[in-house]
């Protein structure tokens, strides 16, 4: 079964009563990761009808068996734009959580842990220049790895629930788990995959200083545009650079994840012998997410005729022996 992912979008609303409309007011938010027992500082709400909200949970309150219950059956939950902080906290706060509930199955914990994580990463995306991004990647990273190292079905429950629908956000998260998932099955440790998937959920961070013209365009990008997007690379690395983080696998898998084998990628245009690990790992997953991924200019490949190209076609700008890890690791 293929989940929706949750994202935090608004609500519309028609009451022209109402001087502020429920756009300007709520926030949609992940109605799977509270559980029983869990106690907010926020409110929450549900649609009451297409012009109403009505409130599920006071501030304050420890979520109850009955409540987790309602829950289940509710199709959207929200809380007020002024506590979206407070959410976001709350989020932070409460992953490892989920991870050490015995009563949920690995599919729910993936399912939980994949969509709170798009929230965050949209967050991080939104605001790209915000200097806590560089704990908040960790935040994102470490819960997904803590199913990946445990729990050695890891990667197909992932690839159940993975979205499909391209967004830089979850374009970027997808990449983070590919990366993580294919970082543990050549054995990297668990510091080094903690820096891997940090570095491949920012790669794509410097897109948030090109026009969105360029970066939304629905259809073939022009040499002009195509060159203005080339320098995402590198005012991702900067960005990461103004977080702070001092990593240099991280920081060379965000400048040369678009480098070829070969020595006809971007930014530098470097070969196979200043190409690092983790931009060979992060280059696979990325192009591998971008071909199975439906845009509106585009359809989606299949994951055989994605793996296909990328060894066909595209063979000298991949690290062969990692991309046939990657292979076996799709098909186990």
């Amino acid at each position: 079964m293929k989940f929706k992912v949750v994202k935090q979008t608004s609500i519309h609303s028609t009451n022209v009563q109402n001087k502020e409309s429920n756009e300007d007011r709520y926030v949609l938010v992940n109605k799977h990761f509270f559980q029983e027992g869990d106690k907010l500082n926020f409110k929450l709400y549900s649609p009451d009808d297409k012009t109403h909200m009505s409130l599920f949970l006071q501030a304050d309150s420890v979520i109850i068996e009955e409540q987790r219950e309602k829950l289940k059956h509710l199709e959207q939950l929200f809380v007020l734009k002024s506590e979206k902080d407070k959410y976001k906290n709350f989020l932070e706060n409460n992953l490892q959580k989920v991870l050490k509930n015995d009563t949920l199955t690995l599919d729910e914990k993936t399912e939980i842990v994949y969509e709170t994580s798009t929230d965050l990463t949209q967050d991080l995306y939104t605001n790209p220049n915000a200097l806590e991004n560089a704990k908040l990647s960790k935040t994102i990273v470490e819960p997904i790895l803590e199913t990946i190292f445990y729990h050695k079905d890891t990667i197909s429950s992932y690839l159940k629930i993975i979205e499909y629908d391209y967004y830089t956000h979850t374009h970027s998260l997808n990449v983070s788990v590919y990366a993580l998932c294919l970082g543990h099955e050549l054995q990297l440790d668990k510091e080094v995959l903690t820096a891997l998937g940090r570095s491949a959920l920012l790669h794509d961070i410097g897109k948030s200083k090109i026009s969105s013209n360029i970066v939304n365009k629905s259809g073939a990008l022009s040499n002009f545009e195509f060159e203005v997007m080339k320098k995402h690379p590198r005012y991702g690395y900067e960005l990461a650079l103004s977080y702070n983080i001092k990593d240099q696998n991280i920081l060379d898998g965000i400048l040369f994840h678009h480098e070829k084998l070969d020595g006809h990628g971007y930014p530098n245009q470097i070969d196979t012998r200043n190409i690092g690990l983790f931009p060979r790992i992060i280059s696979i997953c990325d192009v591998f997410d971008a071909l199975t991924t439906q845009r509106s200019y585009k359809n989606s490949m299949r994951s055989y005729e994605a793996l296909m190209l990328m060894k066909t076609i595209m063979n000298a700008h991949f690290d062969m022996s990692i991309l046939n890890t990657f292979i076996k690791m799709l098909h186990k």
